[in-house]
């Protein structure tokens, strides 16, 4: 009995040495754990999932996965089809630095934080995509871009590249036809002075609300390029597509300035990167799919074209431009944009 008792002190003194061996703390210079640091990152488009902006979205979400290699873990949440604002709330957000971290948005609704920004989207100041192209590649717009990350929006590159055209319910063959037509223009002054110009009942309306209002006959018509047309199913209400080719559509992805620094140096230099890489896919993707787009809603969706010649119309919307360049401090970007062959 005496043996038993002894064997099982015996044990019980290995076992609270081992345990106190186990507690002992770690030394004071051991290393610890970094901390990883979760970034949420909302990124935002009007237009639908399938829309080349969308997929934009991803484009730029994918290079930053790829190529940031630090520490901390980010977390993607992409949004269309306008579902958690508008394109003017998304640059309002951005410059708040609050909902909307990063979106493609049109530079017609800068207008509220710079005018000179409208600039950036005015009908007929490129002559053609390669044109337009070389311009984008040479960064005319560089004043813009400084004036709006003051603003707390900072341009990551340029998107777009699509021939912009009208769309109507009315078959319009001529100029002389143009007063008949009430269309929705982006919301910008320039916008409404250039197209008025022309003749056109220029009228500012909400992206999201044009459908209804030329199903209801609120509208004629709205000026788009071939992905908007299908993306929107604009073909639906007004079958007639009139090729003014008055514009080379642009679009900015951009990401709200309050976010951008709070980043480390790292994925700041990721993110600019990526920002480069997606707008130059975005501009690929829309010049190519153009055409195809037309085809196919022409052989599919009974959209009629409309050949159209646009000199006349060229020539009563460009005194409005110049002189939107002239009180707006655009005089220098149209002279870049004009001296680029």
């Amino acid at each position: 009995m005496k043996k038993t008792i002894a064997l099982v002190l015996s044990a019980a003194l290995v076992s609270m040495s081992l345990f106190a061996g186990g507690a002992k703390e770690a030394p004071k210079d051991a290393p610890k754990a970094a901390a990883v640091t979760t970034i949420k990152m909302v990124g935002h488009t009007m237009l639908p999932k399938e829309h080349v902006y969308f997929r934009t979205l991803e484009k730029f979400r994918d290079e930053v996965t790829a190529n940031y290699k630090g520490p901390i873990k980010i977390e993607w949440d992409l949004h269309h089809s306008g579902d958690i604002g508008t394109e003017k709330d998304a640059i309002e957000y951005m410059t708040q630095g609050t909902a909307i971290d990063f979106s493609i948005i049109s530079p017609a609704w800068i207008a509220n934080w710079d005018k000179t920004a409208t600039f950036i989207d005015a009908p007929f100041i490129f002559k053609s995509v390669d044109h337009w192209n070389k311009c984008v590649e040479a960064n005319v717009f560089e004043p813009i871009q400084k004036t709006m990350i003051g603003k707390g929006v900072r341009f990551l590159g340029y998107g777009g590249g699509g021939v912009r055209h009208i769309i109507s319910k009315k078959e319009i063959r001529n100029i002389d036809q143009f007063p008949t037509l009430q269309m929705r223009v982006q919301g910008s002054p320039l916008h409404q002075a250039a197209f008025s110009a022309t003749g056109i009942k220029a009228t500012p309306m909400d992206y999201m609300e044009v459908y209804n209002a030329i199903k209801t006959g609120v509208l004629d018509a709205l000026e788009n390029e071939p992905a908007g047309l299908q993306g929107m199913k604009f073909y639906e209400v007004a079958p007639y597509y009139i090729q003014t080719a008055h514009q080379i559509t642009t679009r900015i992805l951009a990401i709200s300035e309050k976010k951008f620094q709070s980043f480390p140096k790292d994925l700041q230099d990721v993110v600019l990167k990526a920002g480069l890489a997606a707008s130059a896919y975005h501009r690929k993707t829309e010049v190519a799919e153009g055409d195809g787009i037309v085809k196919l809603l022409t052989e599919k969706n009974g959209l009629k074209v409309i050949p159209f010649d646009n000199v006349e119309m060229r020539k009563r919307a460009m005194p409005s431009i110049e002189k939107f360049a002239k009180d707006n401090n655009a005089d220098a970007v149209l002279q870049k944009i004009n001296a680029i062959n």
